[in-house]
């Protein structure tokens, strides 16, 4: 298989304008089928931009374009209404996260995928950027040695931010309790997304793994974009070291003094558009993270989302599983609502599997 034939299912805001033109960029991988939308207008706007076939009916956008992969962007409430039959006629796709709203729709979604032999594939982009690939390669060559703790600050919310702790602890490390709490409190009003909001509401969870490890997880209603709260982060620290954003740091040879690691880019040029070629960090032992997608001109802010759709597409292609597959994109999910769960009943513990 040279190109994987792919249709982009829900051509909103997030498909229309995200996904569209990554797509259209990775055409040597991908050979774009057509679009489909309830909305028809909003499905020949986007078919007529891109070029290809636009339906309102996903078993006839099937049947008559024979995709192999469908990107599905739509509200997570309703992804299993595409998920489901896609699984059904036989084509494998990936879905904007979470999963879905619903554990149940989830879990049906996973089996329809089981029973019918296709892949699915959840699109969790927070830890697929560069800059978190690198961490993520460090703690799994054994820099840090086993991350103990690990925290997410407004660097996400719910599922977004689950995944992320997730990706420092280890995603094969299983949640088994989760303890949450809302705290609101008045701030001085001003102008936010435009409101003028005079109080906040502080989202705080602890999640306890199976291994002893815990997580840390604080959200606020401010967190994106507020010039109150402009201020998101990630930390871990570990057996070793820590890193704290890009900082990381473990103990020098004489173990009495911390040794910094730098962590760089190294980016070169395609078509005009200067892209990162792989991301670099001097530990003890060096340590690359190659972008497999760097001959390619995909800004930063694209790397994550081209990696997501070429995870499902290269699924297909070659037999395997999809890097993070739908068990991860439940985990996500269901550690998101134990949260919920939590906090409503005033932080007692809600124990896991839910």
């Amino acid at each position: 298989m040279d190109r994987v034939k792919i249709a982009l299912v829900g051509v909103g805001n997030r498909g229309r304008n995200t996904y569209l033109p990554i797509i259209q960029i990775l055409k040597r991988d991908l050979e774009f089928a057509a679009v489909c939308d309830v909305r028809a207008d909003a499905a020949e706007e986007a078919g007529g931009f891109a070029g290809v076939p636009a339906y309102t009916d996903l078993e006839k956008m099937v049947s008559e374009t024979q995709p192999d992969v469908c990107a599905v962007v739509v509200n997570p409430s309703r992804t299993h209404e595409a998920g489901v039959p896609l699984a059904q006629m036989g084509v494998s796709y990936s879905t904007e996260t979470p999963i879905n709203s619903s554990l149940e729709r989830a879990d049906e979604m996973i089996a329809a995928a089981e029973k019918h032999g296709v892949k699915i594939e959840v699109n969790e982009q927070y830890y697929r950027v560069p800059t978190e690939r690198i961490k993520r390669q460090m703690i799994l060559e054994g820099v840090f040695g086993k991350v103990l703790t690990a925290y997410n600050d407004f660097r996400g919310h719910g599922y977004h931010g689950v995944g992320l702790i997730r990706s420092y602890i280890g995603f094969e490390v299983r949640a088994k309790r989760v303890f949450g709490f809302v705290r609101t409190h008045a701030v001085q009003s001003h102008y936010y997304r435009g409101r003028n909001p005079k109080d906040e509401s502080w989202q705080h969870g602890v999640i306890e793994f199976e291994n002893g490890s815990v997580g840390i997880f604080n959200f606020s209603s401010l967190s994106y974009g507020s010039p109150l709260r402009r201020f998101r982060s990630t930390k871990f620290f570990g057996e070793r070291g820590f890193c704290v954003k890009e900082e990381a740091s473990v103990l020098d040879d004489s173990a009495s003094k911390q040794r910094q690691i730098a962590i760089k880019r190294r980016t070169h040029t395609v078509d005009g558009v200067e892209t990162i070629a792989a991301m670099e960090a001097d530990a003890p032992t060096p340590v690359v993270w190659e972008n497999p997608l760097r001959d390619y001109p995909l800004s930063e802010g694209q790397i994550s989302v081209a990696s997501e759709i070429m995870s499902i597409a290269n699924a297909v292609r070659h037999g395997t599983d999809p890097e993070y597959g739908p068990h991860n994109g439940r985990a996500d999910r269901e550690i998101d609502l134990a949260m919920s769960r939590s906090w409503g009943s005033g932080g007692a513990a809600v124990e896991l599997p839910l």
